[in-house]
């Protein structure tokens, strides 16, 4: 077989991903709720417009592609039964002399009255199902389900907002063995608190999927007088900044004697710290 005419679809989807990659965000005037806990300079500069020197890769973009799926397979199951949905409001906070911070989370739950849920089962069976015998089946299992959950939980699902994280097994397996992974990323712990805040709730939950392996983690995170205040440091602080055009502070290099991965890992990297690297590399 010639090697020139052998291809697969791996290579096409990739390929086609990363045409689509962006390489100059848009101008904005507000903070998202995913840039909180993260590099204050990668913020500065995204929301200058300033283009990516080192933009996300097709490799990069998969990864991302397939974390989305996973999210929305998780949805659509849950959704299935109609007790999950997905929160197309979009949440703003404004606090007093800051900058607007906006964010849609990914999943909300909620279930007030477990009779109006089952009784709704035969209309969305319907809706999924062509073939009556399979339809009726499925419909006789997901009531059985919904009832055993109706036993469980008698008093319903108070609204909660989940946000959904898809990592690899090997970021999974050594947060897992240090301080768990409610400790190993606190800038999800800032995003999930943007949504309690702007809906006023007590509890939200973090999904973290392993998108290699299916291990699954949920992290309970709570309001609390210490999560606010870090939530209002980050706001507060950049926004600041960003009032008074003052660029914020390149982040170090090294971190605890190894390689910051925030900077590794950022969209601004050559732009920001070649010069840094190569004296520390020299």
């Amino acid at each position: 077989m010639n090697d020139t005419n052998f291809w697969n679809i791996k290579d096409l989807v990739t390929d086609l991903i990363g045409y689509t990659a962006e390489t100059v965000p848009t101008p904005r005037e507000v903070i998202w709720a995913s840039d909180l806990g993260k590099p204050w300079i990668d913020r500065w500069h995204s929301m200058k417009g300033t283009p990516y020197s080192n933009p996300a890769d097709s490799k990069g973009l998969f990864a991302f592609f397939l974390g989305k799926q996973i999210e929305k397979g998780l949805t659509d199951m849950l959704k299935t039964c109609e007790i999950a949905y997905n929160s197309q409001d979009k949440v703003e906070i404004k606090a007093e002399g800051c900058l607007p911070v906006v964010g849609r989370p990914d999943i909300y739950l909620e279930v007030k009255d477990w009779d109006k849920i089952i009784d709704g089962v035969d209309k969305a069976i319907s809706e999924l199902e062509s073939g009556e015998q399979k339809a009726k089946d499925k419909k006789t299992a997901l009531k059985g389900l919904l009832q055993n959950w109706k036993t469980k939980y008698p008093q319903g699902l108070p609204k909660t907002v989940f946000e959904v994280k898809s990592i690899n097994s090997y970021a999974f397996k050594y947060h897992k063995g240090t301080d768990g992974l409610s400790n190993a990323y606190p800038h999800h712990r800032l995003q999930l608190y943007t949504y309690l805040k702007g809906l006023g709730l007590n509890e939200g939950h973090l999904v973290y999927i392993a998108k290699d392996t299916g291990w699954v983690e949920e992290v309970v995170i709570r309001t609390s007088s210490t999560l606010d205040k870090e939530w209002m440091d980050d706001v507060r602080g950049f926004s600041q900044l960003w009032f008074a055009n003052k660029t914020p502070e390149l982040e170090p290099t090294m971190v605890g004697g190894k390689a910051n991965w925030q900077v590794n890992y950022s969209r601004y990297k050559d732009l920001l710290y070649k010069n840094e690297v190569t004296n520390e590399e020299t």
